[in-house]
């Protein structure tokens, strides 16, 4: 069991005095009604902004735990036949099979919480050495922001916006999982759905209902993946497609082909960078010329964690060689107060590059020119790259030296 300090607050939300929780007091409270330590258990995640709610198996105990701005919190543990209830009550929630936990098992469902309003979840179970473990992806609709909020840049902005305007062609998003992507895709959708165009999206899984969008989800289990189903929009005469992800060469074929007919068409890749986005689809076998002719632009994004504006506290920049200061602005770093529940940092903002398809870069392209001098090209039109990008959030006081050198990849401060 874990044994820091947390007390219950009079609103029902639990008090951190450090990462971790009381898992004792927690289950002093609430042990006899499953639903009740659920609801409190997502309340605490929202009032935390969490993104994902974990319960996993161990050998003699059930670990809870939050993943609050890309890092995993542990609200301590609780006993085997309590953890067993709690996955039996959730399961059923989803209309999962709550007798079977020998095969993975996915689920949806939408919560009804005490403290008021409602929380959409997806559910994934797979077995494990010790049990059965629950993966719970917290959609809060809180989430879907508008474009202008994600932080990009404002040249970047700029760049984006121009780009998404266009009324065909292909725009790609990339990165890590986890940094955004949808969300910047639905702020996207959410700017051009404005009732005069069909817009179409594939997903795996679908993350939040656009009021006003076509969505179809991909199921693997029946033979629809993402080419089947992108064959079949193309002829419900789509003027925009979101396809959540690029798996593989037909795909990124039927895709490129689109953009190249006159659909707007927006997709995903696991890039690392805008110029790697591009070779990722030369390597699936898309012909340079064909690519150059329908790429509109590439995005390219991470996330990474705002100082807490309470207790930031100011360095001498020459502790952080590594990391180049533009300015002479003062550099900030985390401290932890009750404020940001001791973590340092309060929210999280987009560091991003937008790579806008000029005619020179698309020269550069049908010509397999190498991609660190495509990437070269679009820095001296005017792009923001990743670093730069960072590099000016760092000089506002915004984040910290430890959390750009931990998101952006690479040594910061060299050239691609």
């Amino acid at each position: 069991m874990s044994a820091t300090n947390a007390t219950m607050r009079s609103d029902g939300a639990i008090d951190h005095t450090d990462i971790m929780v009381s898992s004792d007091n927690f289950v002093e409270q609430f042990d006899s009604d499953a639903a009740d330590y659920v609801d409190h258990i997502l309340t605490e995640a929202l009032r935390l902004s969490a993104s994902d709610l974990f319960i996993t198996f161990r050998e003699s105990s059930v670990e809870i735990s939050l993943r609050v701005m890309g890092f995993i919190r542990s609200l301590g543990n609780v006993n085997r036949e309590l953890g067993s209830r709690l996955m039996s009550h959730i399961k059923a929630t989803a209309d999962m099979d709550v007798t079977r936990s020998l095969v993975p098992q996915d689920g949806r469902t939408r919560i009804r919480l005490r403290a008021g309003g409602g929380i959409d979840l997806r559910l994934s179970t797979v077995p494990t050495l010790y049990g059965e473990d629950l993966a719970m992806r917290i959609l809060d609709r809180r989430r879907l922001i508008d474009l202008e909020d994600i932080g990009f840049h404002r040249t970047n902005f700029s760049r984006l916006h121009s780009i998404i305007n266009r009324p065909s062609g292909l725009v790609l998003v990339t990165g890590p999982t986890g940094m955004g992507k949808t969300t910047t895709l639905y702020a996207a959708l959410k700017h051009l759905n404005d009732g005069t165009r069909k817009i179409h999206t594939i997903e795996d899984p679908i993350e939040f209902t656009l009021e006003g969008i076509h969505q179809s989800q991909v199921n693997l289990r029946r033979g629809v993946d993402f080419a089947d189903l992108l064959r079949a929009i193309l002829r419900q005469s789509p003027d925009i497609i979101m396809v959540g992800e690029i798996r593989d060469s037909i795909t990124a074929d039927i895709v490129v082909r689109a953009a190249n007919s006159g659909q707007l068409v927006f997709a995903t890749s696991h890039a690392r960078s805008t110029v790697e986005a591009c070779e990722a689809m030369l390597v699936l076998g898309i012909q340079p010329q064909f690519l150059a002719s329908g790429l509109l632009g590439v995005v390219t994004q991470r996330l990474i964690r705002k100082l807490c504006p309470h207790c930031k506290t100011a360095l001498d920049p020459d502790e952080f060689p590594d990391v180049r200061t533009s300015t002479n602005e003062q550099i900030y770093t985390p401290v932890g107060c009750s404020e940001c529940h001791n973590t340092g940092y309060a929210g999280r903002t987009a560091v991003g590059e937008v790579l806008r398809v000029t005619r020179d870069i698309e020269r550069m392209i049908r010509t397999s020119a190498p991609m660190p001098h495509i990437h070269k090209q679009a820095v001296e039109e005017g792009m923001i790259d990743l670093r730069a990008d960072a590099q000016q959030k760092l000089d506002s006081g915004m984040t910290s030296p430890d959390e750009i050198l931990r998101a952006i990849p690479g040594n910061f401060g060299e050239t691609v």
